[in-house]
């Protein structure tokens, strides 16, 4: 017999996130992904809205903003499908490790470059930085994606070293 008789088992704070989420049907794990997805995206698109002012700097950070609050709400959106405890440990897989924090990289620099003030930060190098991290954000995220997809990422790593040469 130990001396924990009567202390009551610990949860752990994975198991304790897990309660407090209430359990969702498949129907409605289907409607919160496309709701989520399309909100992402629609709020991704709506990014574009600020291209024409993006010589701004309020043109550059909304622009910024809006492209990466869209990106965030539709990488949360697979949260309904597998859950959030489900989706974050398979974000941090040894496989995927590298992809995810490329891709939060990515989408830090892109909020960073848009709202920094430093002095000699002129609006053309905050456009250029602006438009460079975006481009990096979506390569970042293209990665990421290929990595649920078996294989993909070897073939594409195949794929551009046979036509680079290497």
């Amino acid at each position: 017999m130990g001396w924990n008789l009567f202390q009551e088992d610990e949860k752990t704070y994975w198991q304790e996130f897990e309660d407090a989420l209430p359990s969702l049907t498949y129907q409605q794990r289907i409607y919160g992904f496309a709701f989520c997805f399309g909100a992402g995206w629609i709020i991704n698109f709506l990014s574009a809205a600020f291209l024409p002012r993006i010589n701004t700097p309020q043109g550059a950070a909304m622009f910024a903003l809006f492209y990466t609050l869209g990106n965030i709400i539709a990488i949360c959106s697979s949260c309904f499908l597998w859950g959030p405890c489900a989706q974050l440990k398979s974000m941090t897989a040894c496989h995927r490790l590298f992809a995810t924090c490329l891709y939060f990289t990515a989408m830090i620099l892109t909020l960073f470059c848009a709202f920094y003030q430093g002095d000699g930060y002129t609006d053309g190098a905050r456009i250029g930085a602006v438009i460079g991290c975006m481009i990096f954000q979506m390569a970042a995220l293209t990665w990421y994606t290929l990595s649920f997809i078996p294989f993909a990422r070897t073939i594409i790593k195949t794929a551009v070293a046979k036509c680079c040469g290497c």
